[in-house]
Formats: structure tokens, sequence, C-alpha cells
């Protein structure tokens, strides 16, 4: 095509330069005064237009460069690390040079104003609790409540043992030096509120949820944690009908019965309906999420209510096997429930992953290819007949 482009146009421009031989043999006429004669351009300049691919773009006010897009180049604005480096160093020398020059004078307050603002400090303090206390971390706090715990209940059961003779050894909790000596004491509410304390631990752990209300989802949800429920923002169901109202509402249908029963033996049009505006309420499946804190789940590998148990069976005969038992039941919690939460990480890592590969081999790819803007045109030299 593009041989023939140039043969079309080395043509068209022999034929506009040359002068054929019909035009030697005429004869010479006589110049007329005021008119000018037609004569044949010599030497004319063909001007051809520019090529689509290297003419600049219509419909952009710059040439994107592609060259610089698939061989990953970095933009003439970019700072590089060395510039940059040199800038902050050049930035730095001068602020060190001016606060030398200039000195910032700063007005301390005197001895009284601080002793008259001490009140308001203070109360500003006790404002901010308990956001201002430094409180420790999660693990730490469940560490530390848990070995408290524990200490508390060791301290009791070595005061029960105590009073008990070694004759008696066996029968902690059912001996009592004197006859006339209460069973109840100190160690019995201290121990009722350790129990306690580690079953509601225990309790709230596995009663901490969050909702999730399923918008999208029309069928049931397999999951014992899930139940339908009034969308928000939709009218309330009508109470359930009382006595009162099932009454009046038998009434009123036998006197329709009645009057349709008088209406057909008079041959009387039966009466129009009435439409009852039945409201329809919006319902949607509601899933109940467990969600465990971290607190919770340390404290009740460390001080749960078996280790309670355990500690009540404590005595100076058994306290070696117990002791042993109860560090094998906080390790083995705490092992699982360690390792419960790094496999549900590990699902959410490769959830991740399968979404990021997909994204990046079938989504991207269509969403942003790399175009040319790129025109398409003929010239007249081209149309050869």
């Amino acid at each position: 095509m593009s041989g023939l482009r140039r043969f079309a146009q080395a043509n068209h421009a022999a034929m506009s330069t040359s002068s054929s031989p019909q035009d030697d043999m005429v004869a010479p006429r006589t110049p007329i005064k005021g008119l000018q004669e037609p004569t044949t351009p010599r030497g004319t300049r063909m001007v051809y237009p520019l090529s689509p691919l290297t003419s600049p773009s219509k419909s952009a006010s710059l040439p994107f460069d592609w060259d610089a897009v698939r061989n990953k180049k970095l933009p003439p604005y970019v700072e590089t690390i060395a510039t940059k480096r040199a800038r902050l160093q050049k930035k730095a020398e001068g602020s060190a040079k001016s606060t030398k020059q200039t000195q910032k004078v700063v007005r301390k307050k005197s001895l009284l104003e601080k002793i008259r603002s001490i009140p308001s400090e203070i109360a500003f303090e006790i404002a901010l609790l308990p956001n201002n206390v430094p409180l420790p971390t999660a693990r730490k706090a469940a560490w530390i409540l848990g070995g408290i715990l524990h200490a508390v209940h060791f301290i009791i059961r070595v005061c029960q043992i105590r009073q008990v003779p070694d004759s008696d050894m066996g029968w902690e909790d059912l001996y009592r030096e004197d006859e006339g000596e209460s069973w109840f004491d100190w160690t019995i509410p201290v121990t009722t509120l350790l129990f306690l304390a580690s079953l509601i631990n225990a309790f709230y752990f596995f009663t901490r949820t969050r909702l999730y209300q399923l918008n999208m989802v029309t069928d049931p949800v397999s999951s014992p944690h899930a139940k339908f429920v009034r969308r928000e923002g939709t009218p309330e169901p009508p109470p359930p009908p009382t006595r009162g109202a099932f009454l009046l509402s038998v009434i009123k249908a036998f006197w329709r019965s009645l009057s349709l029963s008088m209406r057909f033996l008079l041959n009387m049009s039966p009466p129009k309906d009435r439409q009852i505006a039945s409201m329809r309420y919006d319902r949607v499946q509601q899933l109940e999420v467990w969600t465990p804190a971290e607190f919770e789940m340390t404290l009740l590998s460390i001080y749960s209510p078996v280790h309670a148990f355990l500690w009540m069976a404590l005595t100076s005969a058994n306290w070696i096997i117990l002791s042993v038992i109860m560090i094998l039941v906080g390790v083995q919690t705490r092992a699982l429930t360690k390792s419960y939460d790094i496999l549900i990480k590990d699902r959410a890592i490769i959830s991740a992953e399968v979404l990021h590969e997909y994204d990046e081999k079938f989504v991207y790819p269509r969403i942003n290819p790399l175009r040319k803007d790129q025109a398409v045109m003929t010239h007249q030299a081209e149309m050869v007949l």
C-alpha cells in the first residue's frame, strides 16, 4: 500500500510540473494589455499531511508517553532520595541557625499562679478519668488479675487447713475445733466471691455477641444464631388482640353475616367489601456472631470455674496433684483458644488473598486497559482509479 501511495504521489507531481506537447505547438499570442495570462506553476512544493501516528492527539492537550508506561519510568517531577535528603539536611541546618540566632522568650508562671491553678488541674485530671490512667494491655491485665485470684484462693485454703489438727487431716471442710464455733467465717464469702467471679467471666465470655443484619439474603441461613427480625424503620406489628377486641370482632362478623342474609332474601345487592389496607412488615435475617475479647479469653484460661472447684478440693494431702491438674487445664485452654484465634486469622488471610488474586487477574486488567489515542484517515492520493 505504501508503494502504491508513493507511485500515485510521484505521478501526480510529474503531471502537474510537466507541460504537454500540444502546448508547445500552439502559436504565440499577442499579449493583451492589462490581462495576465495563466501560467503553469513551476517547482510547486507538495505538502502532505502528517501521519496520525506522528501527529499530536486532538483529544488530549499533551501526548501520552507510552514508553514511560511500558518501561515503568518515574515521572520527571518525582523527587529522588538524594535530592530529598539534601533538601531536608539544608532545612535542618537553616532551622538550627535560626534557633541559635533568635531565641524565643517564654513567660513562666509565678509561684502564686501555680498554687492558684492546682485546684483546676486536679478537677481537670478527675474529669479525664479513667482515660488518663496508664492501664496495661488486656492480656497483661488478665494475667495480673488471674494471679491475684489464685493468690487469694491459696491464702484461703492455707488458713482453712491450718485450723485442722494433724489427726483430722483429710476432713478440713467438715472439721471444727470447738463445737460452739460457727461454721461461717470470712473464708466462706471470699470463696463464694471468687467462684462467682470466675462464673461471671465465663458467662460474659461465651455470651458476648454482635448483631449483623443480612439485607441481601433471601433464603434462610444455615446457622443456629440466625433469625428473622423486623427491619429498622418499618412500623411495628399490631399488638395481639385482647379479650374485649376478640368479642367485638365476633359481634361484627355476626352482624355482617346477618345483613348479608337479609339482603339475599330481599333480592338486594350485597354491600361492597371494605378494602382493608393490609400492612406488610419487612423482615430481615439477623445473625448473632460471637465476638470474644482478649481479656476474658486470657482470664478464662488462667482462672476458670474449673480452677475454683479445684482450689475448693485442695488439701494438704493432694496439693501436688491438684496443682499439676490446674496448670494442665490452664495450658490446654490457652492453647486451644490461641490455636482457634490463629485459625480465624489464617482464614481471613486466605480469603483476602483469593479476592486479591481475582482482582489482579480478572478485574483490574479489564477495567484499566492500556489504550492509545489513534486516528484513521485517508488522502486523495491513495485513491487510484
